[in-house]
Formats: structure tokens, sequence, C-alpha cells
């Protein structure tokens, strides 16, 4: 994959990005990259390179974006392909926004900011237990999260409701998954409405996003660091902006069907009400 200033520039002129048919791959991925542990390891790797960049204060956008691509390159040195789409999405948008995504792996959450941050800064809505986790919570933190503890949900309706304004004022997005845990199959009834509500709380729109990272499984012991399925393409479609209309159901309605349909479109799962 090319280097970051490069890559920024083709995402903002051309609005995707797709894996050439032939991508160069360094010698140690060339020679070890079929192995799970090669990629398991990459991304471990990854994770305690951002705490040290945390750690010196040398953390800032262009060095996110960075350590972000470094995940894409991780991907694609493995023998995995990536499909980025509807950037043009968030180029149209004057300002922040929620973007609203499905949940699948940690990749999207390190693998996001790269295809964001040419277009806005931003950040995360986290679990609190992220934020206390070695060399994650550096990561995490610097983002500058909004962390909720996922045990009351009117405590973490109020904090969000609080900080997340404060947030987009700073003209940084906000990044929710809206799902109780990440999963492979798209369940619209646990898809709750709190970036919905951000959003018209902020007088924002909503940006809602398809993707498919099944590529990096979930682990047995340890859920982060799963098998890898070099057959599946990583995906991430971007939707149009969703202005916030009346009691904003409408809207999160909407993100919801994008979410479903285009999951469809790759042969995802998604389940279907009863």
């Amino acid at each position: 994959m090319m280097k970051s200033d490069e890559f920024r520039i083709k995402l903002q002129a051309d609005y995707g990005y797709r894996t050439p048919d032939v991508a160069g791959k360094r010698l140690w991925y060339r020679l070890f990259g079929r192995f799970d542990f090669t990629y398991n390891a990459a991304m471990l790797a990854i994770i305690i390179k951002g705490a040290r960049l945390y750690r010196s204060g040398k953390w800032d956008r262009a060095g996110w974006l960075d350590l972000s691509l470094d995940v894409m390159r991780c991907v694609e040195g493995c023998g995995g392909r990536i499909d980025v789409s509807g950037c043009e999405h968030l180029a149209a948008v004057q300002g922040p926004s929620v973007i609203v995504a499905n949940h699948m792996s940690v990749l999207e959450t390190f693998g996001l900011p790269c295809l964001a941050l040419p277009f806005s800064d931003l950040t995360f809505v986290v679990k609190e237990s992220l934020t206390r986790m070695p060399f994650m919570r550096d990561v995490m933190n610097g983002s500058k999260p909004i962390s909720v503890g996922r045990s009351n949900p009117r405590a973490d309706l109020k904090k969000l409701m609080d900080l997340g304004p404060k947030t987009l004022e700073q003209g940084r997005s906000v990044v929710i998954f809206p799902q109780a845990t990440r999963d492979p199959i798209f369940r619209p009834s646990m898809f709750n409405t709190l970036g919905m509500k951000l959003a018209k709380r902020a007088g924002v729109p909503l940006v809602p996003l398809a993707l498919k990272t099944d590529f990096h499984g979930l682990g047995r012991t340890f859920k982060d660091f799963g098998p890898v399925d070099r057959s599946k393409t990583v995906f991430f479609k971007f939707g149009e902006a969703i202005p916030i209309l009346g009691n904003g159901r409408d809207a999160h309605d909407a993100s919801v069907r994008f979410i479903s349909e285009t999951l469809q479109s790759w042969g995802g799962s998604v389940e279907v009400d009863t």
C-alpha cells in the first residue's frame, strides 16, 4: 500500500480505494504472511507502536492516520483485499457528523481512521474497559474517546448527550457502533438509536457506514485476536448523509436499511425480523 500522504490524496480524489491486483509485499509478509500468527503479531505490534506514540506525546491526526494505515497494510500483506467506497459522502458534509456502523471485529476500530481522517477529525464512542486495557488504553486515549460503561443505558445516554455535542462542536466527527457486541451477523433489532439521538441533539447529519470485516475473525481466548479468512474481502462503504427530521426515527431506519442492503450485496448475513 502507498505512503500516508499518497493514500490521503488518492482517497480525497477518488473517494475510494481497492487493493491492486498485484499488491507489493515486504519480505516478511511474503515468507510468513500465510500464517494467522503473522497477522495477529503484526496487529499487536501496531497497537504497541500506537501506545508508544501516545506516551511520547507525539500523537496527532497525521500520526493516527499513519497508524491506521499500518493496519490496512497488514491486511494486504497477509493476503487480504480491501474495498472502500462512498467517501464522497464524507467530503460532502460541511462540518462534523455522527457516523453509525455495524460492528464485526477490532479491525474497523483501527482501520476506519485512515478512511475518515482525510475528511474530518474524529473520535469514537468506546467501552470504558478498552480505556483500561494495557497498550490498548493508550491508543484509545490518543483518540480522546467518549467512554461508556454499557451496564447502565440511562447513564450512558446522559454522558453521550453531554460530551457528544461538545466533541462535535470542536469539529470532530463521532463514530458509534450501536450494536451491543461485535457480531458477523447484522441484527437490526440490536442496532440502537444512540447515534441518531446524538446527531439530533447536536444538529449534525447522520452518516451510515456498512462494513464487512470478518476477514479478521473473533478469537476464543482473546476476542481481538482470532483466525484470518483470506477468502473474505474487507469492505467499507459510507452512505449519503441523512438529516435528522422530526423525532429522527426515519433517519435511523434509513441508516439501518443502508447497512442491511449493502451487507447483503456483499454476501453478508443480515438477521430478518420475524
